[in-house]
Parts: structure tokens; sequence; C-alpha cells
């Protein structure tokens, strides 16, 4: 892990005692963290650790195509990016070398005169570079299309899927919101596991629209997080995070709600819309569960009037 962090410019490993969690490895587990956007704890735990390995990857390190288990890393993502800008959709940009990715890029050969075996190497590197010179560093196809992508729904919460993934210790908050959601005859489906990746499996097989974490947190915060990386992130969940954050604030202001993009692991995986509301101490929060399930509801009400989603019955 040190090794990892030298790698990454944020430790030197001549300064240091190897081999020893010091408070120099902490705090640069720190900053590596806070410029993953993860939860700033100063732990290598197994969402850190994950992103310091997806991290040594650079774009023409490995050959990159579709695999089983999957390809993942900062090289998949800079990929995704590049196809994205250069107007091949491949949906978003989460460093995960999926049947999108494969296909699009694939795409990008047939277009530019290239072998189509999907395989991004030297070859469909420089010509992937040539033709970005002219795209520019905005927002690539993907974030266009999903500000952009169905008519409104108007019909309340009735044909709406949820999974409601609790990780720790909020069981009456997940329980009033849950109980809410039923009553309205949404589709919801629960988990409580500390597992992100059982969370993301679960919503993605459920077919959610939606994915609603709730998450307690130690310290004093109201923190509502969606997906967010460079070049990419998830409008329609930027917007329902902003709608609770704003309904928490009116009803229950001394939670000050804060509203941030992050790179979570449920985040990166859901192929949904998802949001994870970080609520703490909980001793704090528990008096107040039925309210803020009530303000949940509430954004979510408003959610489905007002983004660019179709939901099917």
């Amino acid at each position: 892990m040190q090794r990892r962090l030298e790698t990454a410019g944020l430790l030197d490993l001549s300064q240091i005692s190897v081999n020893t969690y010091c408070d120099a490895t902490r705090d640069a587990v720190a900053k590596f963290q806070e410029l993953r956007s993860l939860h700033i704890s100063g732990v290598c735990d197994q969402a850190t650790w994950l992103a310091l390995v997806e991290s040594s990857f650079a774009l023409g390190d490995r050959l990159l195509y579709l695999t089983s288990p999957l390809q993942r890393g900062d090289d998949v993502a800079q990929l995704q990016l590049l196809l994205s800008r250069t107007g091949f959709d491949c949906g978003r940009v989460d460093g995960f070398l999926g049947n999108r990715t494969a296909k699009v890029l694939t795409e990008f050969q047939q277009n530019y005169g290239l072998i189509p075996d999907g395989i991004c190497g030297p070859q469909t590197l420089q010509a992937l570079y040539r033709a970005s010179r002219n795209s520019g560093v905005g927002p690539g196809v993907g974030i266009v299309r999903d500000r952009h992508t169905a008519a409104k729904h108007g019909q309340g919460l009735a044909n709406l899927r949820v999974v409601i993934g609790q990780f720790t210790q909020l069981e009456r908050l997940t329980n009033d919101l849950a109980d809410r959601l039923r009553a309205l005859n949404t589709n919801v489906a629960v988990i409580t596991d500390a597992d992100a990746h059982r969370h993301a499996q679960l919503a993605n097989d459920f077919a959610a629209n939606l994915y609603l974490g709730i998450e307690a947190r130690e310290s004093q915060v109201c923190e509502i997080a969606y997906y967010h990386t460079e070049g990419f992130h998830s409008v329609p969940a930027h917007i329902y995070a902003t709608l609770a954050a704003e309904a928490i604030e009116r009803s229950a202001p001394w939670f000050k709600p804060v509203v941030n993009g992050m790179r979570l692991q449920v985040l990166r995986e859901t192929t949904m819309p998802a949001v994870v509301c970080g609520f703490g101490p909980i001793t704090r929060v528990i008096p107040h569960c039925a309210v803020l399930a009530d303000d949940l509801v509430n954004a979510l009400e408003i959610w489905v009037k007002t983004t660019s989603l179709k939901f099917k019955s």
C-alpha cells in the first residue's frame, strides 16, 4: 500500500518506516481519499485499496478489452472519457470495461477504419487521441444523454422501483422510509449489509429506478452523495440529492444538509441514479427518523415529476 501511495506522489518512503502504519501513512491515505472523493478516514479500507490499485493503471499501460472478471481502473475510465468526448456514448464513466464500453470501442474502430476487434491497443489509442484533439474538454455525450433522455413521468410513485440500502445502525429510519413508500404503492426492496457491492447487485437485479443508501456516521453530518467523476456525473441523482437536501433544510435545518459528488463504490456500481445519505451521530438522528423519512419521500415525489425519466409499470 505504501508503495502505491509513493507512486501516486503522496508518500516519501525514504522518510518513514516501511511496513509500519505511521502518521505519515495515515495522512497520505486521507489525502488520497480526498482526491478520489471517498470518505476521508485515514484508514485503508476495501474501497480505498481498490481505488489505489485502479489508480496505478495509466491509459496505454495494457491492452483493454472485454474480459471476465471485467477490467477496471483509471485507464478504463480515461478510455471511456475519450470515447464520450469524441461522440461515442459509453454511458457513465465508471472505470469498468463492460459490454457497453466494448461495443462502443468496436464502433469507434469501425468508424476510423481500424480492425473492429474491440481491443484498445496502440493503433486504436493513437486514433482515439487524434480524434479527441478537436473535441474539447467539456462533458462528453454520456452526460448530455443523461440530461436529456425521455419524457417526464408525472404519475406519482406507484410505478417506481426503489432499493433502500442500509449499511449500519439506522434500522428505524430505513423502516420508516420503506413503510411510507409502500403506502404509496412504490415497489420497494430493502437490503441491510455492510458490503456496498451486494447493495449494487440487488439494485441492478431489481431493475430499480433509484437506489437510496442510508449510512450512519459517527460525526455530526447530513451528507447526500451522488456519483461524480472527471467528465461525468449522474444528473438525475444530483437533482434528487439537491431536492432531498432542500426538504431536510426546511423541516430540520439544524442538520445542515450538504450535497457532494463522490465516487463511492455503490454509486459507481449501480446502473440507475443512486444516492447515499450519511447521517450522524446516531443519537441525534433517531428522534428525527420520521421527519427525515417524510423529507426523503417528499423529495422523491417532486423528483419523478421534474426529471427526464420514464418508468415502466
